[in-house]
């Protein structure tokens, strides 16, 4: 059986790994294609040159924000592979003791990364292709222009841009693989996912403490940015309370998830009512476990998630502000608008996905212990709902102390917008909402019924 023939059938049989792969590549490029490609819209609408000027400054600025938002998704591609070779390496192993050499086996995984990346890239752009349509819709009513005729827009150098960016991030992942192959041992490969982490076990009144002090800090911050106010944010004492509120409020979140396993859970645990009830014994155990060894990731995901609600929420009506403050400043009104939806949209996939791929590692690593439930007359819907509740607890905490983080951050921007004459931000949070829903909750199914599927095999 020749390379490429392997691969495909590889592929094939490892689709539900690639899955998530393969969706976050495909919104990735679609999204990065939609804002690249805002020059080109301009054949739909009736604008003089002042307005395409402006439509060319706007194009400037998204170039500009492009490397960093290609960066982001570099990064999502190579930690979902990470994820797809430690899920491999048992079949990895596999193959050298039937005596396949690393040099096929890292031929093999090459052409399976080109292969699924030509896939993704080609589904991605088919889809930012048809995004970009609306786009068009939503830029000429931000320059408050009418759409002459209706005309499919093309934009051949955003295509050039996506497939020159997502090109260099699947050379880094081949060789990030290759290299990740050629220096793992075969018994590391064969018994990869025998290994379990360290915890760090912690007296419960030491975690109760860092609980009562993550609180106080956050509620501090809280204070800190409400009653300073961003109107007045240039004056020497409002921006020391402001940079505060930010270190206190950062500090407070990792405070608190680090303290989540240690006081919350185990407190849980001494209500037997519904400690004892069904496997729930054995979920508290595995979110105990999880937090425990990713209580850093989750509070990024939290900052990173109220960024992207805030972010979307924010923009369009600061924008607005601008606009009203100064109605010839209607290029950055609109600049502004798009690089907080842009940047928004992209940390709130980025929360998903590594949210997604931490409970998809887990549920493989928990395979065998399902097992051993079922044979110990645990019944599949049993199982299936541990699974649930572990994926539900796992997305819900960041997002909601995220929400609590965001109500207190747009209440605060919320009054330097209408100091400038701009209509309230709660009303733009319907958007904001509007994009987890679509976004988040997306992943959130996705990582429930692949979990489900990986842990109940």
């Amino acid at each position: 059986m020749n390379v490429f023939t392997l691969a495909v059938r590889n592929v094939r049989k490892s689709f539900k790994d690639y899955g998530i792969y393969f969706l976050t590549v495909a919104l990735g490029v679609a999204i990065f294609y939609v804002f690249n490609s805002i020059a080109s819209q301009s054949v739909m609408m009736e604008i003089d040159k002042q307005l395409y000027d402006s439509l060319k400054g706007i194009s400037t600025v998204m170039d500009m924000l492009s490397f960093l938002v290609a960066a982001i998704f570099g990064f999502l591609i190579l930690y979902a592979n990470a994820f797809i070779l430690r899920r491999r390496k048992n079949e990895l192993g596999l193959y050298t003791i039937l005596g396949m050499s690393k040099i096929k086996i890292s031929a093999v995984l090459t052409c399976e990364t080109l292969l699924v990346g030509v896939i993704s890239l080609a589904a991605g752009l088919a889809l930012g292709v048809c995004l970009s349509q609306g786009m068009a819709l939503v830029t000429a009513k931000l320059l408050g222009v009418s759409v002459v005729r209706f005309a499919f827009v093309f934009s051949g150098d955003a295509m050039a841009k996506s497939i020159r960016c997502f090109a260099i991030a699947f050379l880094i992942v081949i060789l990030f693989s290759v290299v990740n192959l050629n220096t793992r041992k075969l018994l590391d490969l064969l018994y990869a996912d025998k290994k379990n982490a360290q915890l760090l076990k912690l007296p419960l009144w030491v975690s109760a403490a860092v609980f009562m002090v993550s609180v106080s800090s956050i509620a501090t911050a809280y204070y800190l940015v409400l009653n300073t106010g961003l109107v007045n944010f240039f004056t020497g004492s409002a921006t020391a309370a402001f940079c505060g509120s930010i270190v206190l409020g950062t500090a407070g979140t990792f405070m608190f998830f680090f303290s989540l396993s240690g006081f919350l859970l185990k407190l849980i645990s001494k209500l037997n009512g519904i400690y004892f009830k069904r496997l729930n014994m054995f979920t508290l155990k595995q979110l105990n476990r999880k937090i425990h060894t990713a209580w850093v990731s989750m509070s990024f995901v939290c900052l990173m998630l109220f960024m992207a609600i805030s972010a979307i929420s924010v923009g369009s009506s600061l924008a607005a502000a601008i606009r009203a403050y100064r109605a010839d400043e209607l290029t950055t009104s609109i600049a502004v608008s798009y690089t907080t939806t842009y940047l928004g949209i992209v940390f709130l996939i980025s929360c998903a996905v590594v949210l997604t791929i931490a409970q998809l590692s887990e549920a493989s690593d928990n395979h065998t212990r399902y097992r051993l439930l079922s044979k110990l007359g645990a019944d599949h819907k049993a199982l299936a709902g541990s699974v649930f509740q572990q994926v539900s607890i796992y997305f819900a905490a960041p997002l909601m102390l995220a929400v609590i983080h965001s109500v207190v951050g747009i209440k605060a921007m919320s009054i330097f917008a209408e100091a400038l004459g701009s209509r309230n931000i709660f009303a733009m949070s319907l958007t904001s909402g509007g994009a987890i829903v679509l976004i988040y909750g997306g992943y959130f199914l996705v990582t429930y019924f692949n979990a489900k599927k990986i842990a109940l095999r």
